[in-house]
Parts: C-alpha cells; structure tokens; sequence
C-alpha cells in the first residue's frame, strides 16, 4: 500500500476544483459564446426568458409556434435567473450563463464523488472527461434550455437521497425539482426498485405511492397553472419518425447514441457485479427507452 503524505492529501481536492474549473470553463466559453449563448440569439433569449415569466407566449402567438411548447413550465431557473438579474444587476444573458456555469461545475464535482463510490479515483477522473466530451452535444440545436445543467444536477442530488433512503427529504425536494424539469418524476419509482424486499415491501410500496401520488399532484397543478407545459399531445407514431429521420441523417453521430453508447456497453458487462442500488437504477434506465424513444431527441 502506498503510503500518501499530507502534501497529497491536500493536493487531491484541489486537483479536483481545477479539473472540473477547467471543463466549466471550456465548454462554456469556448463552445458556449458560439452556441447558446451566441450573441446573436441574445435578443430571442431574453424575449424567450419574459414570456416564461409572463406566461404568454411571445409575439402574441402559440408556444408551439415559438418553439416553447412543452416548455413553459419549467419555470423554476426562470424565476432564479429573475431574482438574481434583479439582485445583482446581471443582465439577463449574463445570468442565465453564470447559473449555467454553477451548475455545470457543481456537476463536475458531483460526478466525481458519485463515481468514487464503486471505482478508483483515476476512473473516477475519466468519467469526467467523459461527460464533459459528451456534454458538447447539449449545447447545439437551440438557444434557451437553461434549465438543463440544473435538472442534471437535481437528477444526480435525487438518486443519492434515494440511495440513503432520506425519505422526508426526498419528499419535500420532489415538487421543487419538478418545477425544473419535470421528468424527474419518474424517480418514485426507482425509489421502490431499490428497496424494495419480502421484508419490507409493504413500507417501500406505501412511501414508493406516496412519492408517485406527490409527482402526479404536482405535474397536474404545473399544468393547471401554466396550460401547454407539457407535451402530451404529440403523436407517438410521428415523433418515433421524426427521431428515426434524425438518426439516419446523423448516423453514428447522433447525439443520444453518442452520449449513452458508452455508458450502456459498460452497464452491460458490470451489471452482474454491481449492488442492488445500481441494478436498480439499470432497470430503471431499460423501463425509460421505450419513453425516451418516443420524445424529443
């Protein structure tokens, strides 16, 4: 065993802060000024940011039209950008990219101790490179989603509070995440993959429903109170042939198989040896394809 002195030890945690420094800011600044936060789409942002806030759609049209369908209510990092553009005097733009970056590198961060828990640091550290090789993907094809990095960071919080069964806490964060982004209500039910047992399985269903029926409530009052923010609407048949079109188009560059072809070829072969917290949230991720298949790629 190597012996590590306290020069290493100190050594470790900022080699981390600098990794995940250095990621934030490359994708941010050198993919990001020529993407999502071009300039150029600046004044679309802004006006995509008030009619969010304002709950009408710009130009006095529909949100399909504007590109916004299915958006409009995701509405927490709206109000946050508003509070701190308020707060600060940040405008708007500048906001939404300091939010972003937070979030991006907190991401990082997280990552790397999410990681930890099953492999050595030195995997630990190419996950992130992983990540922040895949993550260039999510900056292309729009210019308001700023939402996207915070959801991530909600969906990566969530599972380790499923993992410790911190079940007040999960139940209090559950409607507050789903303002971000909605589809993190499908956590309820990796909660109940991952422990349940003959044991105990009467305790696990009933808070397993209680979070679900805690999801449900809260996705029918953001759709009470922000009509069009969900998109439930769209045929199935035409969005299955709008990705397939996507995919033949774009070929081994499609994004989607880009992000998860190595993540799935990995869970493939280490499924076997993993814990019961990881198979479950394996299950989880084959029970969402068929829904995944069918939204937005």
């Amino acid at each position: 065993m190597v012996h590590e002195g306290p020069g290493a030890r100190v050594a470790r945690p900022i080699l981390l802060v600098l990794v995940a420094a250095t990621l934030t800011v490359l994708l941010q600044s050198w993919v990001g000024d020529n993407t999502i936060y071009s300039p150029d789409s600046a004044g679309t942002r802004v006006e995509f940011h008030n009619a969010i806030l304002k709950n009408e759609p710009p130009r006095g049209g529909s949100w399909r039209n504007a590109g916004l369908y299915g958006l409009n209510g995701r509405v927490f990092t709206v109000y946050l950008a508003e509070v701190v553009h308020r707060s600060t005097a940040l405008s708007i733009g500048k906001t939404y990219f300091f939010i972003d970056s937070v979030a991006l590198f907190s991401i990082f961060v997280l990552l790397f101790f999410f990681c930890r828990r099953w492999v050595s640091e030195p995997y630990c550290v190419i996950g992130m490179l992983f990540f922040g090789c895949v993550a260039v993907l999510t900056y292309r094809l729009h210019v308001f989603q700023p939402w996207d990095r915070l959801s991530l960071l909600s969906w990566m919080v969530m599972i380790i509070l499923i993992w410790e069964d911190r079940l007040v806490l999960l139940a209090l964060l559950l409607p507050i995440v789903m303002t971000i982004k909605w589809d993190v209500g499908v956590l309820p039910v990796l909660y109940g993959l991952t422990h349940a047992s003959r044991e105990n399985w009467r305790r696990v269903a009933l808070a397993t429903g209680g979070l679900g029926a805690l999801a449900l409530a809260t996705f029918v009052a953001l759709n009470t109170a922000f009509p069009g923010g969900f998109d439930v609407k769209r045929p199935i048949a035409a969005q299955l042939a709008l990705n397939w079109g996507h995919f033949t188009v774009y070929k081994i560059a499609y994004p989607p198989l880009l992000a998860f072809i190595v993540p799935l070829v990995l869970a493939t072969f280490g499924v076997r040896d993993a814990d019961r917290r990881v198979r479950a949230a394996a299950l989880l991720d084959v029970l969402l394809l068929p829904a995944m298949a069918m939204t937005r790629a």
